[in-house]
């Protein structure tokens, strides 16, 4: 009798953690369907600049972040003797986080001693905890810093990561990205025009293209930039996506030269890349 009773609590207990496994599931599921009706207007939110505050120009205000080793840093201890510092918001379950911080870790390795790092999680689901465990399995060289409800960040909110502030040594803010910098390659095309002693002044630029029709990603749009150097032709990879580097920001002409069967152009296929270094929407339907 007793052995049964053990065997009924054992099955409910099997079907308790089944049910919460199934709804797990279901939740996990809800969302990527959520996403997928959704996906044009959150990508048109993700990729528009317009509204967006631009930082370039402005001094890092002062700020004081705790590490996950329980001590802090601040900004002034962070720009402290370096010629440019890299200031990471960033979330754990960021999927583009995941991507970019080997790549550029590898190039803080290479340059710790000319530039300061730091990449500081400010999302609303994440906590120490989770940020100590994050930095345990990833095995990274900058140090990582918990920022959720820190006043001293108030003067930059953002639900979208990565977002990358490049300063210079000056302590003014030279770069402002919106979204991934997957290479290392790209990373240190960035900083390196703030290095040396011959800097003057930088603004370079790195712009990820997208084209997005009836919610889906469209590789094969072939595009303009027309820069001061003159008109460079790309086109969008299997992705729709197409990154570029560019030594000086500023407000270049788009213009779509052509798409595949079944997408549209519109507004003539012009547009602009806007000043802050960040994702732009090809005008495509």
């Amino acid at each position: 009798m007793g052995a049964q009773r053990e065997k009924k609590k054992l099955g409910c207990g099997w079907k308790i953690l089944i049910g919460m496994v199934g709804t797990i599931a279901a939740l996990a599921l809800g969302v990527v369907v959520w996403f997928n009706l959704n996906r044009e207007r959150i990508v048109d939110s993700m990729l528009s600049s317009e509204g967006a505050e631009d930082f370039v120009g402005r001094k890092l205000p002062a700020f004081d972040v705790e590490l996950t080793d329980g001590t802090h840093i601040t900004r002034d201890a962070l720009l402290e003797d370096k010629e440019v510092t890299v200031v990471v918001l960033f979330a754990t379950w960021c999927g583009p986080c995941e991507e970019e911080f080997p790549e550029m870790d590898a190039v803080y390795q290479k340059y710790q001693d000319k530039m300061g790092m730091i990449a500081i999680d400010v999302d609303f689901l994440d906590s120490m905890d989770g940020l100590k465990e994050y930095e345990q399995s990833h095995n990274l060289s900058f140090p990582l810093a918990f920022g959720l409800d820190n006043e001293t960040l108030d003067f930059v909110k953002t639900t979208t990561y990565p977002t990358t502030l490049i300063v210079d040594r000056n302590g003014v803010i030279r770069v402002h990205r919106v979204g991934s910098i997957p290479s290392a390659e790209v990373f240190e095309q960035l900083l390196t025009p703030f290095m040396g002693e011959g800097y003057t002044q930088a603004e370079p630029a790195y712009y990820t293209f997208m084209a997005y029709a009836k919610s889906k990603a469209v590789p094969g749009v072939e595009f303009s930039v027309t820069t001061d150097k003159g008109t460079e032709t790309y086109v969008t990879d299997e992705s729709g996506q197409c990154s570029v580097f560019f030594d000086q920001r500023t407000d270049m002409p788009i213009k779509v030269l052509s798409v595949p069967e079944g997408v549209e152009i519109v507004d003539g296929g012009e547009a602009t890349t806007g000043l802050m270094s960040t994702i732009v929407r090809l005008p495509v339907r």
